[in-house]
């Protein structure tokens, strides 16, 4: 059997991407070209967040699945020191251009600067994480996705992340596990995930036709605006309450634009003043 490219006039048989006549298989190379390059523009918008890894073998070992699954955008939250470090290089052989480009923060939010949507992995069960996804129907979320950037969000090694923190997600993953310690290295987590998603992409997601989402940091402007328009309304909770949290999740899970988000964050401001001018107006002074 010969293998050559499609000819060039070939009328349908230009458009799939192999055919075969007697002794000879055609395969149709700029169709697998978009095909990759389809791929790659996906791949490209998902950040793996690693929150305070401990370990810098396990640094090595994230970066060493990343590079096995198409992915190159690492942000660490306060990590080890792992660049130089003889276990990071060695459990990351041949992946050191994605330590190199990692960048690093001092917070989860500030990593997540610039993303759309947030997948936080966890074992935990609470009352602030509901709702789980399987690795795989989160990827089949994110390869049908928009053209928007993911975070795909890994928590410390034995604690995971705070309640604070998985304010932040839109959607949890929880792998399943059997035994009775469901338990997995975090570069074990890592790979898990990024499997499922590089296979999802890889298959070719259905488009959902859905509109680019905000980003994470117009969602923390408008929480913050809806937060003090209901402290300027006297509302009687302090910070990080029942109220505040339920806010914060409520708008996560939410599939605004910037247009949307600008609609209330409006609205918020608009009654803020309607409150301190027009309800409470200035006393004038006894002259």
């Amino acid at each position: 059997m010969v293998m050559r490219t499609s000819p060039e006039g070939e009328g349908e048989k230009g458009k799939g991407q192999a055919f075969a006549s007697p002794g000879v298989l055609y395969y149709n190379f700029s169709v697998l070209e978009a095909t990759n390059k389809k791929m790659k523009d996906i791949l490209e918008r998902i950040h793996v967040v690693l929150v305070e890894p401990k370990n810098a073998g396990n640094i090595g070992s994230v970066v060493r699945a990343m590079k096995n699954m198409g992915l190159s955008r690492l942000h660490l939250v306060n990590p080890v020191p792992f660049r130089d470090e003889v276990e990071q290089r060695k459990m990351g052989y041949r992946s050191q251009e994605i330590i190199a480009a990692a960048h690093e923060f001092t917070s989860l939010s500030e990593a997540l600067h610039g993303i759309s949507q947030v997948f936080l992995a966890t074992a935990k069960k609470g009352k602030w994480k509901k709702d789980f996804l399987s690795p795989a129907q989160a990827a089949a979320r994110i390869a049908a996705g928009p053209a928007e950037k993911i975070a795909l969000v890994f928590g410390r090694e034995d604690k995971g992340v705070t309640t604070d923190e998985s304010q932040s997600a839109n959607y949890f993953i929880r792998i399943p596990m059997a035994g009775t310690y469901p338990s997995l290295n975090l570069s074990q987590a890592v790979m898990v995930v990024t499997y499922e998603l590089y296979k999802a992409v890889q298959e070719g997601g259905q488009a959902d036709g859905l509109p680019r989402m905000a980003e994470k940091r117009a969602f923390e402007r408008l929480t913050e605006n809806i937060w003090n328009l209901m402290k300027s309304l006297e509302l009687r909770e302090p910070e990080n309450g029942l109220f505040h949290r339920s806010l914060k999740r409520a708008l996560n899970r939410t599939r605004w634009t910037n247009a949307d988000v600008a609609v209330f964050d409006r609205f918020c401001k608009q009654m803020r003043w309607f409150a301190e001018k027009r309800c409470c107006p200035p006393q004038e002074e006894d002259k």
